[in-house]
């Protein structure tokens, strides 16, 4: 079973499920949102206030769901906002919810494209250092790491409950994220977790690294196996769909964005691998320095009964 189909298992609802296309493929979602047509609405009430003072408009698909909407001024600004969709398709793929998001032509005009989140509240409502915001931010980390998406922030989380009242988080927001960029961004410091980025923005995640600490690989093993699981292949068929019509050499954009990202999760996944180890492991370094306040010679006797 797919991290997707894991994701829809635990949101339950057939409604919710449908609407963040998580009974569709990675590449079914691509086909949809390619062929998907938006029409924009007199009424703006269905645009977030803060959202209006950035300029985005309200526009409803062919299902009737909503849309908010913002003009795009160039070809080169429209190649960047098909790589964000590239990122929203590999979130989709790996299990993580996320707001469905492209750009596209309506009425022959450029436009990025966010589905609305129905009844969300933002993550800042919340105390996300504790579970189950947490543990989902812990490995969201990784996502925003590949995509190098160097600018995470309460406003980029939303939180939604299902009909059992259990909350889910959902990402959104990919306009910080660089997926066409072929040198690392973000790097993984060598004697402590941690990482250094190239930009500093704002946050990477809206968590520190010592909410890392005394965590084993088991809490991000299906993240990272997800992410390593996805084929070059599959990589193509996504790059190419994504700047096919908007790039003058889409082939090779589509070929360097694959490898881009191939490598960024081939780096991911070795550093985090070299950071966290096993729950048994793990277990065994917490209880040595749970036991060192009691002196050298106790732990010279615990250390030998191991």
């Amino acid at each position: 079973m797919s991290e997707r189909e894991k994701l829809a298992g635990l949101l339950g609802d057939p409604a919710l499920i449908q609407y963040f296309y998580l009974d569709k493929s990675v590449h079914e979602v691509l086909e949809f949102l390619d062929s998907m047509q938006l029409t924009i609405t007199e009424s703006q009430d269905e645009v977030p206030f803060n959202a209006q003072v950035k300029g985005y408009l309200a526009a409803q698909d062919q299902n009737g769901d909503p849309w908010i909407i913002k003009s795009v001024p160039n070809d080169e600004e429209m190649l960047y906002q098909r790589s964000c969709m590239l990122a929203y398709l590999l979130d989709h793929e790996t299990g993580t919810l996320a707001a469905p998001t492209t750009a596209l032509l309506i009425k022959g005009k450029r436009y990025r494209a966010t589905k609305v989140v129905k009844k969300s509240v933002q993550i800042s409502s919340y105390n996300y250092l504790e579970a189950p915001f947490i543990n989902l931010l812990r490995a969201d980390l990784i996502n925003r790491w590949i995509y190098f998406d160097e600018d995470r922030n309460p406003n980029n989380y939303l939180v939604i409950t299902n009909s059992k009242n259990k909350p889910f988080l959902v990402a959104i927001d990919y306009d910080k994220a660089d997926i066409l960029a072929s040198a690392m961004k973000i790097t993984g410091m060598p004697e402590k977790f941690g990482w250094h980025r190239a930009e500093k923005t704002r946050f990477l995640t809206l968590l520190r690294p010592e909410h890392f600490e005394g965590l084993s690989i088991a809490a991000f093993d299906h993240r990272l196996t997800a992410f390593r699981s996805i084929s070059k292949e599959s990589l193509l068929a996504l790059a190419r769909g994504a700047f096919r019509s908007y790039s003058k050499e889409p082939e090779a954009v589509a070929e360097r964005v694959a490898q881009n990202i191939l490598e960024r999760c081939d780096y991911v996944d070795k550093y985090f691998r070299s950071m966290f180890l096993s729950v048994a492991d793990t277990k065994s370094v917490n209880t040595d320095t749970d036991y060192s306040a009691f002196g050298p010679s106790f732990m010279a006797m615990h250390n030998k009964k191991k």
